[in-house]
């Protein structure tokens, strides 16, 4: 029954806009704060058990045609942040923190998070995610580091950088992602790696801590063939 359902909305675009409406803001026990001065673009995104916070203004919302989100968090303290999902985005336990202004999240379409996720973002920067990506779980994200380190001069230190993940890219369990990383497409960071650098040599599994090139030539495929 409820494949038979997912089959007539997936060939008919109005009723799943009418579905999807309906589901998440009456049926999907969902909470939204700081609508006014913001943009929140969901009309056919099907969202459970998820909330959304805004303390600013001129952000940016936008979940495109059949996006799932359950349990799933997003936080944004500042002005003129973007966030966008792509088409067919799945996400469950995924909390998106954005501080301070200007920043952008992107997750690309037909990407799935199947698990615990952290992306934060902050000082202006970017966390940009490819399409057809998969995440497991305990994952965590970081452009910047929150608070400042000094040199003996009193001079910062670690300013906070881009996130870059290109299509295609399975990131393992209990991934950290640190600021100015990033992996090349249809690659694979390893269960527990520690990803700081940028690695623009794609089919690779990356692996250690901190992560370092450990087999080269690979592809993936999320069946089981």
């Amino acid at each position: 029954m409820i494949n038979t359902i997912k089959q007539i909305l997936l060939k008919n675009h109005k009723l799943s806009l009418v579905f999807a409406y309906f589901y998440t803001h009456l049926f999907g026990l969902n909470r939204m704060k700081g609508k006014n001065r913001n943009q929140i673009h969901l009309k056919n995104c099907f969202m459970k058990n998820s909330q959304i916070k805004i303390k600013g203004r001129n952000n940016k919302i936008f979940a495109d045609n059949q996006c799932v989100l359950s349990r799933c968090k997003i936080n944004i303290t500042g002005d003129n942040n973007k966030i966008f999902i792509g088409s067919r985005v799945s996400a469950v336990d995924c909390e998106i923190h954005i501080e301070d202004n200007n920043n952008l999240v992107w997750i690309g379409m037909g990407t799935h998070i199947s698990g615990r996720t952290h992306l934060a973002c902050m000082e202006g920067s970017k966390i940009t995610i490819g399409e057809r990506c998969l995440f497991s779980s305990d994952i965590v994200f970081r452009t910047g580091d929150s608070h400042s380190i000094l040199d003996l001069q009193g001079k910062r230190i670690n300013q906070s950088k881009d996130i870059r993940i290109e299509d295609h890219v399975w990131i393992g369990n209990k991934t950290i992602v640190t600021k100015g990383a990033k992996i090349a497409q249809d690659s694979i960071a390893a269960t527990g790696a520690i990803v700081t650098e940028k690695f623009d040599e794609p089919n690779v599994i990356l692996g250690g801590i901190p992560a370092k090139v450990i087999k080269r030539g690979i592809n993936w495929d999320e069946r089981r063939i």
